[in-house]
Parts: structure tokens; sequence; C-alpha cells
């Protein structure tokens, strides 16, 4: 049996604190089924880059173990097609903190752009203060890509 560890604590915080919108999905293993992330559209009222309808905000979660298998890239890019296609977006909007290169890339795969960049965004789940970046993709970008 595993011992319940403090990162499973924080993890399991995450999801309750973080990932629990509408449009917030499991990201699981296909060979079992076992949910190992989660990927989410935060729409307008759940995040705090746009004040927009027609935009929102992506965000994912996956457990360290897992960590460059490509999974995040896959499940993101069906959750971008959904919210442009399914969902009205023109803008959909992304961030991560400074350091988080595996964000990063991700963010960079997936045709994010930057945008902008804050130097102290509070992050009250761990307790800290942070540089934050952010970065945007659009519908038309999107397309022209596809």
């Amino acid at each position: 049996m595993r011992r319940w560890t403090e990162a499973d604590t924080e993890s399991l915080e995450v999801i309750r604190n973080v990932f629990c919108g509408s449009e917030c999905y499991a990201v699981c293993k296909k060979e079992d089924n076992k949910a190992i992330g989660a990927v989410e559209l935060k729409l307008n009222g759940y995040t705090d880059m746009t004040e927009r309808y027609d935009e929102c905000e992506l965000g994912f979660w996956i457990g360290k173990p897992f960590w460059g298998r490509g999974y995040i890239p896959e499940a993101a890019a069906e959750l971008i097609r959904r919210g442009f296609e399914e969902l009205g977006m023109n803008k959909i909007w992304c961030g991560y903190y400074d350091g988080n290169i595996k964000s990063k890339r991700t963010q960079e795969k997936l045709k994010f752009v930057f945008h902008h960049t804050y130097n102290e965004i509070p992050v009250p789940l761990l307790n800290e203060v942070r540089i934050g970046h952010t970065n945007c993709l659009t519908k038309e970008r999107w397309q022209d890509m596809k």
C-alpha cells in the first residue's frame, strides 16, 4: 500500500480549489483510464485573466511521474479545439510561473504567444509571491496553425 504524502495533499488541494469548473476534464492514461491530471477552460467569472465572455483561460496540471509524456499537450489541444469550435471563444489565455519550463514549453507547443509578465503574483495556495508570464492564443492564429 502506498503511503499518503505531503505532495499528495498539495495535489488534492489544487484539484479541489483550482480545477473545479464546468469545463474541467480529467487527463487519463488510455491503457487503464487512471486519472493522472486535469485540463480546464476557465470561463468568465472563474478567471482573472479576462472579463470577456468570448475569452477564457486554459489551465492544466499533471502528476510529476507523468511529465514529459505528451499527455497535457494532447488533452489541451482537444480542449482548445472545443473552446474555439463549440464554445465560441475568440481568445484563450494561459500562464506559467517563472522557472516552470515544462509549462512554458507546453504552451509553445500549443502555439500560444507571449503577451505580458507580472512581477508580483500572489499564490495563496503555496503562500508565495511569484513572477507570472501570460500568453494567449487567438482563434485566427489557431485556425492558421491547423
